[in-house]
């Protein structure tokens, strides 16, 4: 069951942006200095995802590109107000359209990087995803011409640029199949793409609850004092134990209406008004409904194995 309509999650991804309402155009950028030589770009026109570049004294690297090629342009205007040195890596962190749209303005950086998994996904499902994601009149959408990573890794693989060395990590499937987490030893600093939402309840249209909640067992064991997430402000190694605790938490709710063989419908009247008094602080709410139906699609397959 879990399996089944992959292809139609593209549509449920879509269908909650729209659900998201004004929440997901989140007006103009900002660039945030994390730390010397690190940036974050927060929110802007579409999807507020996160892009973090890090300046070194050989060229720049880009994490995740923004949802337009528009939007890529505003994160190269600000590039070009530190440095004027070349883009030399590109990174996705998984294939979601609000990550990977603007990787055309990057192209000519010759390197865009993803796990293996990303491009698949980009592919097989990209099309179907900006064709949904165009429904919902983000300024930009018509101009994205989908541009893969034409350099993927399995499980680790190590760049060097200047003076940084960043590791990217590979950890099993999580908030989609293909997460990186981007780890920078000297800085403390981990770069977490959707595998952590700061203060919003995450996206798990096509996530896997299990290997999730492990890999952010994984990314606590690293040493990190700073934690850039795939949506919300930077924080440190709190938001990591509050994303893992939102899982946990829908987890053992779920499992608890499944050992009383409650359906769907009833394990969401039950559970959803649990979470939303939980996180009631937390941005996008309307999402609840959906981490239960995902949770309990997956956990009802594992109790028919």
């Amino acid at each position: 069951m879990l399996k089944a309509g992959i292809q139609t999650t593209i549509f449920i991804f879509a269908l909650l942006f729209i659900l998201s309402g004004s929440a997901a155009f989140a007006g103009e950028p900002r660039t945030v200095e994390v730390m010397n030589n690190v940036y974050t770009i927060v929110d802007g026109d579409g999807v507020d995802s996160n892009t973090t570049f890090i300046t070194t004294k050989e060229g720049v690297i880009v994490i995740d590109t923004r949802p337009t090629p528009a939007e890529a342009r505003k994160v190269l205007a600000e590039i070009r107000k530190r440095t004027d040195l070349p883009i030399v890596y590109t990174i996705n962190t998984h294939y979601h359209g609000g990550h990977t749209f603007g990787n055309q303005v990057f192209k000519d950086s010759k390197t865009i990087i993803a796990h293996k998994n990303v491009r698949n996904m980009l592919i097989d499902f990209g099309q179907d995803n900006l064709s949904s994601l165009k429904t919902l009149k983000i300024p930009g959408m018509d101009e994205v011409e989908i541009t893969l990573p034409n350099v993927v890794f399995e499980k680790r693989m190590k760049i060097w640029l200047g003076e940084y060395r960043l590791e990217l990590l590979y950890d099993g499937r999580g908030h989609t199949n293909g997460d990186t987490i981007i780890y920078i030893d000297h800085l403390r600093t981990v770069i977490a793409g959707d595998l952590i939402s700061n203060g919003e309840i995450p996206y798990m249209g096509d996530a896997y609850l299990d290997e999730w909640i492990e890999t952010l067992n994984l990314l606590e064991q690293l040493k990190n004092e700073t934690v850039i997430p795939g949506h919300g402000p930077i924080g440190g190694r709190p938001t990591i134990i509050a994303m893992k605790h939102y899982l946990l938490s829908l987890k053992g709710l779920v499992l608890k209406q499944l050992d009383n063989s409650k359906s769907l419908k009833a394990t969401q009247e039950a559970v959803a008004p649990v979470l939303r008094e939980k996180y009631k602080s937390w941005k996008k709410l309307e999402r609840i409904e959906g981490n239960i139906e995902r949770a309990w699609l997956e956990y009802s397959a594992k109790e028919g194995t």
